[in-house]
This record gives C-alpha cells, structure tokens and sequence, in this order.
C-alpha cells in the first residue's frame, strides 16, 4: 500500500471532519454577539417585528433593514445594570402572552395591522401592564427611535449629517453686519 496516497486522504478526512460542523449554518442563531444577555434566534425576531412596527418599511427602509433592533439589543446589553438587563430579558419573554391578550394571536402571527393595535393598546393601557413589559417596551420605543435616527440610512439619505456649519456661517463678521433673528 501506498504510504503517501494513505496520509494524503487521511489529511483529507480529518480537514472534513473540522470543516462540516462549521458548514452547518443555525437558522435560529443571532446576529450580534453579546457580553452579558442571553438571547436566541426567537428574541431577535421578536423584536425586530416589534421595532418593524414602530417604525415601518415605506418607500424608505424600516427599523428592522437598518439594524435598530441589534442597537437595542446592544444598548441593554452594554448599558444598564444586571438587574435592569434581567428586568428587560423577562419583559421581552413575557412580551407574546401580553400580546395574546390583547389581540389574540402572538405578536408574531399577527398581521401588521394587528401588530399595530397590539402596540397601540400597550401604550394606552399601561396601568394594567406588567412592570416588566412597561420596562421592556418602552425600552425598546427609545432605543429603536435612537437606533434608527443613528443609522447611516437616516444620517446620508433622510437628514444628512454636517460636520461642520454650513455655507451661510459666518464666523468673522462684526456684529453691526448681523442681521436680527
């Protein structure tokens, strides 16, 4: 038997046999790697259709295309403290059972005009919320609205953003020349 032939397909099997694990791709695995929260592929999109609803798709893209859900995901995950991170976690699990409550479905079966009337019916309701889903929504309203008024798409195409003052600034002119606001 040919020595050379055995460790070549050797080497061949065993660079398969580490290789076909990582070719297995995780439907459900989540996009962003966080330090301290433990969130699986349903949280993610759970809230990226919480965070779609707050601010839809139109003729420009919505929350969910620019990223404002894993700006959430980041900004509790880096920014509060244990106990509001776990506040938050148990607000986003307990999130659906709420959402059948009020509409019936979970907030992912819903259509997105029952999504819509979901959201509606937290915010007009709140006194009858668990502390944990006030805290988690209204979390979420702010860091999406935060998230998506950060992005790319809303700082070049919707408000371009200026570093410097713009074309009418005048910065060495006597005051006398200035005009009264």
């Amino acid at each position: 038997m040919n020595r050379r032939l055995v460790l070549k397909q050797l080497a061949m099997a065993t660079a398969g046999a580490i290789l076909l694990p990582a070719c297995g791709v995780d439907p459900k695995k989540v996009s962003i790697a966080l330090g301290h929260l433990d969130v699986n592929g349903d949280d993610e999109e759970l809230l990226a259709e919480i965070a779609e609803t707050i601010i839809p798709a139109t003729d420009t893209p919505g929350a969910k295309a620019v990223g404002a859900h894993l700006f959430t995901f980041v900004m509790v995950d880096d920014c509060l403290d244990k106990a509001e991170q776990d506040k938050y976690m148990k607000g986003l699990r307990s999130f659906n059972d709420t959402a059948k409550k009020i509409g019936g479905k979970s907030f992912l079966k819903a259509s997105p005009e029952e999504r819509l009337q979901i959201l509606t019916a937290i915010e007009k309701d709140k006194d009858n919320l668990p502390e944990e889903v006030k805290t988690f929504y209204s979390r979420t309203r702010q860091y999406t609205v935060q998230g998506y008024t950060a992005s790319q798409h809303f700082l070049t195409d919707i408000k371009p953003y200026q570093l410097i003052p713009g074309p009418n600034f005048k910065g060495c002119i006597p005051v006398a020349e200035t005009k009264p606001a």
